[in-house]
């Protein structure tokens, strides 16, 4: 199997949870297997049937060439290649996406940052979709790109042409530099985790845009802008979450389970699941749950998605000042000091700004923060 073909493959479980999908659900939807599902996105099936891609990119709604199923790269670089559909009731934004659509004309970098679950692939996915048009010669997704390197991420996101004939690491790099520089592309890289990822593949003549999620704010790369994303406001969240549960669930309910899960989108999609798939479970018992710090992250489980899990997976990857912050929470007895490891976790939306430059950590993370070991 082709390595472009192959980074298809890897893609499936960014691409299921960015669709707010858990492999059960994606099953019933596609008609494929849980355990064919699990398999791919494991690696332990390499060579899936082409009918079973197709019946997955199906119901993952994917966009552009060859839509409708998971395909290798195509050798050609303009049209819409590797994006995912766009999340189901994806609700708000106005502001983050009015700003998108400022800078994605203007800069050469753009950087979405936030609190694990707050949603910016889907941001970034939405605002793709919208302003594809703007990109003549295309539209790129990778993700998410985790530990890749750079010259990697170089091959990943060259024509099959060009990459065969880029043996070594600074060729490929040099090979993709070349194109960004020539293509007026939008390139989308979810969920980074070092600058050095995406600095060696910029050129300060770029045409190319690139959109990156995640990974620490790349402040030292020049020309890149970057925008913190928040949870989801009150009134968002709340229509959020009676847009997912299709009415099945009485409004005041609906509001308090919303404000439980304090406006971040992954919270608000494992409680819909929990109500949708579980209704002998009533809304009241799962308010009574997320009411209590020590049963609100168990509680915020839903098949593979996890709030506990997509903490912990960006809990690893914090600087050790950061870590060290944050198992210091539940011993403040108020808010926490603007000093260097709680700024590099407010810089990474895990703690809000509050009065006389004090810093306040979200709800979810303040329960986070009570389970990890040495708090």
């Amino acid at each position: 199997m082709s390595d472009s073909t192959q980074e298809q493959l890897h893609r499936l479980r960014s691409l299921r949870t960015a669709a707010g999908l858990t492999i059960g659900e994606l099953a019933a939807r596609s008609g494929v297997s849980a355990r064919t599902i699990g398999g791919i996105e494991r690696h332990t099936i390499r060579r899936p049937h082409p009918g079973t891609l197709r019946a997955l990119g199906t119901a993952l709604g994917l966009d552009g060439p060859g839509a409708g199923r998971l395909h290798t790269a195509d050798e050609q670089v303009g049209g819409i290649t590797g994006l995912p559909g766009v999340t189901p009731h994806f609700t708000g934004r106005h502001a983050d996406l009015a700003w998108l659509t400022g800078r994605l004309g203007h800069s050469r970098a753009v950087q979405l940052i936030g609190l694990p679950g707050v949603g910016t692939t889907a941001l970034a996915v939405q605002a793709a979709t919208r302003l594809a048009e703007r990109f003549p010669d295309g539209v790129r997704f990778l993700g998410p790109v985790g530990d890749a390197t750079a010259a990697t991420i170089a091959r990943r996101l060259l024509p099959a042409a060009a990459t065969a004939s880029t043996g070594s690491d600074p060729a490929a790099v040099g090979a993709y530099r070349d194109l960004v520089r020539a293509r007026r592309m939008l390139v989308v890289l979810d969920g980074i985790r070092d600058t050095r990822q995406v600095g060696p593949l910029l050129p300060p003549d770029a045409a190319a845009v690139t959109l990156v999620t995640g990974g620490p704010p790349l402040a030292e790369l020049p020309h890149a802008d970057r925008r913190l994303v928040p949870p989801l406001p009150p009134a968002d969240a709340r229509a959020a979450l009676t847009a997912m549960v299709h009415g099945s669930t009485p409004a005041p309910a609906v509001a308090e389970l919303a404000a439980c899960c304090a406006g971040l989108p992954l919270a608000l999609r494992v409680t819909a699941n929990r109500l949708l798939t579980r209704p002998q479970w009533s809304a009241q018992w799962l308010i009574d749950r997320l009411t209590r710090p020590e049963r609100m992250l168990g509680t915020l489980v839903a098949g593979d998605l996890s709030v506990r899990d997509a903490f912990a997976r960006a809990y690893a990857g914090l600087p050790a000042r950061a870590r060290c912050a944050l198992r210091l929470l539940p011993r403040l007895t108020g808010p926490a000091p603007a000093e260097a490891g709680f700024l590099e976790l407010a810089e990474r939306g895990w703690l809000t700004a509050g009065r006389d430059q004090r810093y306040l950590p979200h709800p979810l993370v303040h329960a986070f923060a009570r389970v990890l070991p040495g708090t």
